[in-house]
This record gives structure tokens, sequence and C-alpha cells, in this order.
């Protein structure tokens, strides 16, 4: 379900920006920026700034590379994701969002897949106390207020690009990594169990679909050193991604959150990263570690879901795709 009204320019950004397809998602896009503050501020979360760089930042992006650079003689990161902020930041309100600026180096390999920037924004939303489930319920909550939002205000636009458009029933379906593995080799598709998901057969799955779903139950040790396993099952993780339906691919990651600093300090080791990077987050851990779970959502990724667009780059207005070097 790809608009066929679509198209793509080859003009300097500065002029496709003026295209009505661009004009289109951008209307879009502020409607869901304005809209998402309503409803998460009626949900109890209180907004804050991201930050845009640190000493560290997510080491668990999927193939892709972050930018390092000199700050006054240490080196500091440009945020891949916020994920370790927002922790820090559930110590002093219960539940937070952000809309997040993300820097990642795409492979090149990923430079037409229609859904990859290597500067894109997130809903970060972090909640204290609350587990997997009710992290899930909440997101569900609030993209069933979003959608319907989106649809209210903007159904001109839809009525023209996406005109099946339906805000999708919730809950979501549930399905466990473990089915995912077993489906991809009945489609003879390569996946090797207690890796991370490769993106084609998400993408497979997301075209078999017509709703959004959840994949749960990662295998331990297949995703970042800051998700819990699961104390019922600790070859299991706490964490999940949301799927769009009809080929639009991932739509979040999140999960429970890790505070046993030994375990977190194995992982780093494992991970082959830098635990210096991280000591402040280990010291946060250790003088008052607080249980929190969250996810993010692409903000570019929603708006290209909405809109049922082929390419991501017109669903931003100044696209940042791997070996790209537009403005």
């Amino acid at each position: 379900m790809i608009s066929t009204q679509e198209h793509r320019s080859e003009k300097p950004r500065y002029l496709a920006i003026l295209e009505e397809n661009v004009r289109a998602a951008l209307k879009v896009q502020h409607v869901i920026l304005l809209e998402s503050r309503k409803i998460l501020d009626d949900l109890g979360f209180v907004e804050v700034l991201a930050p845009v760089i640190g000493p560290a930042s997510d080491p668990g992006i999927r193939g892709a590379k972050r930018v390092t650079f000199d700050f006054y003689g240490k080196e500091y990161k440009i945020m891949s994701s916020m994920i370790l902020y927002k922790q820090a930041l559930v110590r002093t309100f219960n539940n937070v969002y952000a809309f997040a600026p993300n820097i990642r180096l795409e492979p090149l390999s990923k430079a037409n897949s229609g859904s990859h920037l290597c500067e894109f924004y997130q809903i970060d939303l972090e909640m204290r106390d609350k587990t997997i489930n009710e992290v899930m319920k909440v997101t569900e909550i609030f993209l069933d207020r979003l959608l319907y939002k989106v649809k209210l205000h903007c159904g001109d636009i839809l009525e023209k690009y996406n005109k099946e458009f339906e805000v999708p029933k919730i809950p979501f379906p549930r399905i466990s990594y473990y089915k995912v593995f077993l489906i991809a080799n009945k489609l003879g598709l390569s996946m090797n169990y207690g890796d991370e998901i490769p993106s084609e057969i998400e993408l497979e799955l997301s075209k078999r679909s017509t709703r959004p779903f959840w994949i749960v139950d990662y295998p331990s040790g297949s995703r970042g050193f800051y998700y819990k396993e699961n104390p019922e099952d600790t070859s299991r993780l706490l964490s999940m991604d949301l799927i769009y339906p009809h080929g639009f691919g991932e739509a979040s990651s999140g999960g429970e959150r890790e505070t046993d600093v030994n375990k977190i300090l194995e992982l780093i080791r494992e991970g082959g990263e830098n635990e210096e990077e991280y000591s402040w987050y280990l010291d946060m851990l250790k003088s008052d570690g607080k249980k929190s779970s969250g996810l993010g959502i692409g903000v570019e990724r929603l708006t290209r879901y909405i809109m049922d667009f082929k390419n991501i780059d017109n669903c931003t207005a100044f696209p940042k795709k791997p070996g790209s070097y537009t403005c």
C-alpha cells in the first residue's frame, strides 16, 4: 500500500520543499508534533529538552556508526539516542518525553531502503516503575489518540495520498522473537537465532500484516546492555519492537531497563565498549538507579506510514541519507 501519487524530486532541497507532496507531509508532521504534546501532557508526561552531545550514546543501533568528536580535549558523541539520559531524567519526573534528535551513520546499503535517515527525530518516552506491558499499553493509547487527531485535522491530505488509512484497533497483536525465527526459516530467509532480526525479515512480516504488531521476547544478549532480562526466564529480554503494517517496517524499539551495574558492566565489556564512557551512567545507577521502561517512535517514519509514502526523504524538510550530501 505505497502511494502512487508520490514522486521523488531531484531538485535542490530548497526547491523540493515547495512541492505539494513534501508540503503535505510537513503539514501532517506539524499536527503529529502539536497533538503529541497535548496527548502526552494529558497522559501525565513532562516534556524535556534532549541532549545533543554527551560522553556516551546508545551503541545498540543495528549496524550504524556513532559520530565522535573532540570536545575540549574529551571524546564526545553526537546523540544516536538519548536512551541513557532518559533513565537519568525519570529520577526527576515519573514520566518524561522529548522530541529527540538522532545522528546515525547508516551503512550505504540502506541508502535506498526508503525508511532510513542519518538524521532523524524520535518521540522518546520513559516511564518510572512501569513494566514492558504497561509501556506497550500506554504507547497504544497514545498512538490511537494521535492517529485519530491526524485523521480529523488532515482528512483532506489523507483523501489525496492515503484514502485507505484507518486508525488501527488496539491492542496490537504480539508475536514472539522465536515465532519470527520459525517464520523466517519457513520462508527461506536467513536469520541467526540470538541476533537482531534482520530488517528484510521485519519488512516481509510487515508486508504480510494489515495492523501494527509487537515483536516481544528477544533472546538475552541480542540487544543493548540496558535491557533487563525477564526474571521468570533469563533467556529472554524484556524488550520489544513495534512494526507498522503494509511494508512500512519498524516503528519503535524499547523495553524495561537493567539496573544491575555488574550485569551492565559485563555486557559493556562483552560488546567491546569503553566502560569509561559510561562512568556517569554507572555511578547514577549505583547511587539511585530507578526502575523504568520506555521506547522511541521515529517521527519521520510515523509520517511516512500515515502518508503512505515510499520515500522517507519526502517526510522531512532536509533529509540526510547514507552517502548523500544535500543541505
